[in-house]
């Protein structure tokens, strides 16, 4: 796995070359990135995101031999992640107010062009922030992790129509704000 996440460094350090070793470390290899992307949105900050994404795959590893027949195993750890940003919230009520740390290389843009993108940047961020809670944890399942309207509604263990509401209202805010 790669460093940048520290989940494992290879399948050897799991389990000594078992298969479901191996396919823990490539779930991770091939979601490990959107989860973190959206755990950080979820905490408002890389530090505890980080430590979420650790228990993530605690969580993930202890049920591993057992995981259903997965059709989206990425709607499966996105579940797991927000559960245990819940559980994680309900045990320290704490919050830090910092930003989510950005995940486009601004190397290649030119400096003017990364000054405005970083000026867009928070904006949108200071809007996502004045949302709700509620709001902001589905905009985080549905646009960062890429879970369809069906799995965040069942992630979040609310109707869809609930999921569709509160989409309808943050980009709704979000479209009045940044206008």
């Amino acid at each position: 796995m790669d460093s940048t996440l520290g989940i494992v460094q290879s399948a050897d350090e799991v389990t000594q070359g078992t298969r479901s070793g191996e396919e823990f470390v490539a779930l991770f290899d091939a979601h490990g990135a959107v989860l973190l992307a959206t755990l950080r949105r979820l905490c408002g900050n890389s530090h505890d995101a980080d430590d979420l994404l650790q228990e993530t795959a605690v969580r993930v590893w202890r049920s591993f031999d057992r995981r259903p027949w997965l059709r989206s195993p990425r709607a499966w750890l996105i579940t797991i992640a927000y559960r245990t940003f819940l559980d994680n919230r309900r045990r320290d009520r704490r919050r830090e107010v910092a930003q989510p740390a950005e995940i486009v290389d601004y190397r290649t843009e030119p400096p003017e062009r990364r000054a405005e993108r970083g000026e867009e940047v928070l904006r949108v961020n200071q809007q996502l922030d004045a949302l709700s809670p509620e709001i902001q944890q589905v905009v985080a399942l549905h646009y960062l992790g890429g879970l369809s309207i069906r799995q965040t509604a069942a992630a979040m263990d609310v109707s869809i129509a609930i999921t569709k509401n509160r989409l309808h209202a943050a980009l709704k805010q979000l479209r009045k704000a940044l206008e």
